[in-house]
């Protein structure tokens, strides 16, 4: 199928500003840019309206419901075919709403697997998604009912390979993930904690994905855990409450990048009465932490990605990645680059910049219409959504 978006504002998103053109689109993807339709060519006339790129979301669990307040004890309660037929709900909800690529870090029995397997084969409808299974973690760890336990050098490398043994049949380049859980986390009971693996032991864990040609995200809330995770050269932080200045630098001095996800703190430190205390407290101390962080990163020029936590408890219904788009504004961050971190950014960095993240001739026409001006304000995103293209494919 042909047809051409015209005259349409159309966001470059490296200069962060709109440009009047036309987009040729053909089959998947962007076939031209400025080309002018012949008489019989079909076209959708987007005068005064704001075209950008799909949204990514770099950290989300589908299997979990962040409208319920426990969503880790519905996951043992539910069970896997349930968690899926949530995950398949929470995909095609993010994807109508823009968010039209997604990274899970974290899925029961590795749920999401077969979930972006699915989609990739047109059994369901759904973003991207770039699953990293379930989370590797040592005994007591964080979510453990998302992950698999591995408490030696060896478990940790048979996982790896497990991982890189999925056929996960993506129409985009086949990139693997793998997370772990490297501290405990502020939304679950156990303590934050030490680094639950020793330099030897993470090491040995990167050295085997990289050898694999896949990528290491890990949870790291604690300084000891960050620390040890920045120095064994894994590929992103996640959340990272205990950032300090040396360690953002060193990170931006090995082109490693931190997924903040501060808007879940934001929203977990307002849900006094709904959640546990003790998790509210945590919730407390990262936020004041993140956004201290969060201003040194953007000073030192750390690279950051968006990634939202989607799922988490009492967090709200998939997606969140415009609530962490709003949190990011409010700490600090231009609008500009709040959407740099949600698009090109992020493509980048999850190993799909080729074909995603900006729009550009021979990328995949993952396409968001807006009938407002998002680099005025965010909220264009949610309360001025006209349409949503995946690959050229109207959703």
């Amino acid at each position: 199928m042909e047809f051409y978006l015209t005259n349409a504002n159309v966001l470059d998103v490296e200069k962060g500003e709109f440009y009047k053109t036309n987009l040729k689109i053909s089959g998947k993807t962007i076939a031209a840019i400025g080309e002018e339709p012949g008489a019989d060519a079909q076209t959708v006339d987007c005068s005064g309206k704001y075209l950008v790129p799909g949204i990514m979301d770099a950290h989300v669990h589908l299997v979990w419901d962040g409208t319920s307040p426990d969503p880790m004890g519905d996951t043992i309660k539910d069970g896997n075919y349930i968690c899926f037929a949530r995950g398949a709900a929470g995909a095609l909800a993010s994807l109508k709403a823009g968010v039209t690529t997604v990274r899970d870090v974290g899925s029961n029995d590795d749920c999401a697997i077969p979930l972006a397997s699915a989609v990739n084969r047109g059994i369901l409808q759904g973003p991207h998604i770039l699953p990293a299974g379930g989370a590797i973690q040592g005994s007591y760890g964080h979510c453990p009912m998302i992950g698999f336990i591995a408490n030696t050098e060896a478990q940790l490398i048979e996982r790896i390979k497990r991982l890189k043994g999925y056929d996960i049949e993506m129409r985009i380049p086949p990139i693997h993930w793998a997370k772990i859980m490297a501290s405990g986390g502020a939304a679950g009971l156990e303590d934050v904690g030490p680094c639950m693996y020793s330099p030897k032991e993470l090491e040995a864990l990167v050295y085997e994905a990289h050898r694999l040609n896949m990528k290491v995200a890990a949870h790291a809330l604690s300084y000891d855990a960050i620390e040890k995770c920045v120095n064994a050269g894994i590929d992103t932080i996640e959340h990272g409450a205990e950032m300090t200045e040396e360690i953002l630098l060193r990170m931006k001095e090995n082109g490693q990048c931190w997924v903040p996800t501060v808007a879940v703190y934001k929203s977990l430190t307002e849900s006094e009465g709904i959640i546990d205390d003790v998790i509210v407290q945590k919730a407390r101390v990262v936020t004041e932490n993140q956004k201290k962080s969060f201003k040194s990163a953007m000073e030192i020029g750390t690279k950051i990605i968006l990634g939202s936590d989607a799922g988490s408890a009492n967090f709200g219904p998939h997606p969140s990645a415009y609530r962490e788009m709003f949190t990011m504004n409010e700490y600090g961050m231009s609008k500009a680059e709040v959407i740099r971190c949600a698009t090109i950014y992020a493509a980048d960095e999850l190993g799909v910049g080729n074909i995603l993240g900006s729009l550009e001739k021979g990328k995949l026409a993952d396409i968001l219409v807006l009938d407002a001006d998002p680099l005025k304000d965010l909220h264009a995103f949610t309360e001025h959504l006209c349409s949503v293209y995946k690959e050229g494919a109207l959703v």
